[in-house]
């Protein structure tokens, strides 16, 4: 590590100092989509639909308030608008969404952003790489010091990809788990109004 930083020229600093963040953001990221289940369990819906059935306290449920997956936050919204006898369940959901589903994508966009100015930070060393390389070659000066200048100039090219192309793979990968997250979430939405609609009917029914 020493002699990167020695021979990485100036360039090298920002480039490190990258990927420290990009490091710790992957981490956290991890960390936090590990705590999520990608879906909810059909023994979890069907005890939500019990609850519903039933007409059982709160309390039953409350394991989807504390719990870190935002789908749980998004039904259990929906289901406090519809105990509330509101007829606004679906926006009780969708207003809930506006609030958790961005905590999933915290920070990702400085890791897409590092991973497209990393490459750019690359060719910048390289260039004041190559120009140091040349001043060198004017003044006559011995070749140890011109492979400096090109030393510079690999390094933080190779630096700069080997930066990026983790940062992209962590991006993707991330952002892809978020997609699954809210289609699981559609569809475990569309289950509880579709269920709400049919204990509605049956509650016509009886009165009638």
């Amino acid at each position: 590590m020493k002699i990167l930083i020695e021979q990485g020229g100036i360039v090298i600093y920002p480039l490190l100092t990258l990927s420290v963040v990009t490091l710790a953001i992957i981490i956290e990221r991890f960390f936090y989509f590990i705590r999520i289940r990608k879906n909810i369990p059909e023994k979890v819906m069907s005890k939500i639909k019990n609850n519903l059935q039933r007409a059982n306290s709160m309390d039953e449920i409350s394991f989807l308030k504390n719990s870190p997956n935002p789908i749980c936050h998004v039904l259990y919204n929906g289901i406090v608008a519809w105990r509330e006898n509101s007829l606004e369940i679906e926006r009780a959901m969708e207003e809930t969404k506006l609030i958790e589903f961005p905590k999933m994508e915290k920070n990702l966009t400085m890791l897409h952003f590092i991973a497209k100015i990393s490459p750019s930070l690359g060719l910048l060393g390289t260039v004041t790489g190559m120009i140091k390389t040349f001043h060198f070659l004017s003044l006559d000066i011995e070749p140890q010091l011109l492979a400096q200048g090109i030393s510079e100039a690999l390094i933080t090219t190779a630096f700069g990809l080997s930066l990026s192309i983790p940062a992209f793979a962590a991006y993707y990968y991330f952002m892809n788990k978020i997609e699954n997250l809210i289609k699981n979430a559609e569809k475990r939405e569309l289950e509880l109004i579709n269920h709400i609609q049919k204990l509605g009917n049956k509650d016509a029914q009886i009165q009638a």
